[in-house]
């Protein structure tokens, strides 16, 4: 458990992928949460590395710890018999909270793979099958840590940065938007030599601010927006710039073209609560290809 405590919380390299696409309907939506995870996991274990699954449960000290039903994910259930398990202070101080953690140490082939991907994708939802406890997989071998949370997203964890480069470079799409400039800047890649001055910053979020209450919606209710954004690149930087863009979870398309400069447009459906973030990554993509972030506009998705 050693390796598994420095992996989750001394990590530098760190990368947080989205799983779960909103635009997509239901069937379409799992289908591509089980696609994206299973990729991250086959590219996290080779078939001879060593593993140490770990399950960790929250309850009440009053309460019984039941045994997560961990069989299920077994091909030789026999595994079962080198179950360890260890009793924690609750990570957060409540008294009468403790963490309990069952660690089992398996190899790839022990594992029915698209089962748990399926488990802890379905964790938030009525489908099954369903796990209810947190599952962390530790690659002991590479020292790599896998965490896929629910649907919603999955984090990987490296003491050292070689172990993810591959990964961070052939899934850039898949990294979470919202997260993507802290982890370009661990990678030393992407956006991790571009920054806001404080003044722009500053006067950035305050237009934000001011837009956001012209729209008179709620950000406390659903506040979910077609948000389109628009960059002025000049045309020497455009094909870089569409490059760069691209890979990340908003669509990009040409709108128009001047003498020097084309217009880009940058669409995501998402909360207009985190219009913050998705301006900062427009001002920095316009900032690194020499051009000039103009603003947005939303339209209502509720």
């Amino acid at each position: 458990m050693v390796l598994f405590e420095q992996l989750k919380n001394q990590s530098k390299y760190w990368i947080r992928f989205e799983l779960g696409l909103s635009q997509l309907e239901e069937k379409d939506y799992f289908n591509e949460v089980y696609h994206r995870a299973k990729s991250i996991f086959h590219y996290m274990f080779g078939t001879n590395d060593e593993m140490l699954l770990v399950f960790s449960t929250d309850t009440h000290i009053a309460e019984r710890r039941e045994l997560p039903a961990i069989k299920r994910f077994l091909r030789n259930k026999k595994l079962i018999y080198g179950l360890t398990h260890e009793t924690i202070p609750f990570e957060y101080d409540e008294e009468d909270m403790t963490t309990t953690r069952y660690g089992l140490k398996v190899k790839k082939e022990d594992l029915f793979v698209d089962y748990i991907i399926r488990a802890l994708g379905n964790k938030q939802s009525h489908r099954k099958p369903r796990i209810d406890a947190n599952l962390y997989i530790v690659n002991l071998t590479r020292q790599t840590l896998f965490h896929m949370y629910d649907e919603r997203g999955c984090d990987v964890y490296s003491l050292k940065k070689e172990e993810l480069l591959p990964l961070y470079r052939e899934s850039r799409k898949w990294i979470l938007d919202y997260n993507r400039i802290e982890i370009d800047r661990n990678f030393g890649e992407g956006l991790f030599n571009c920054f806001e001055k404080p003044v722009g910053l500053a006067q950035r979020e305050r237009r934000n601010k001011q837009q956001v209450q012209e729209t008179k919606i709620n950000l406390y209710e659903d506040n979910t927006c077609h948000i389109t954004h628009e960059l002025e690149i000049p045309k020497e930087y455009v094909e870089e710039c569409l490059t760069d863009m691209q890979q990340t979870g908003f669509q990009i398309v040409i709108d128009s073209e001047h003498d020097y400069s084309i217009i880009l447009k940058a669409m995501k459906t998402e909360a207009l609560a985190l219009i913050d973030y998705q301006t900062e990554l427009m001002c920095l993509y316009a900032k690194k290809h020499c051009g000039q972030y103009k603003g947005w506009s939303i339209i209502k998705a509720f």
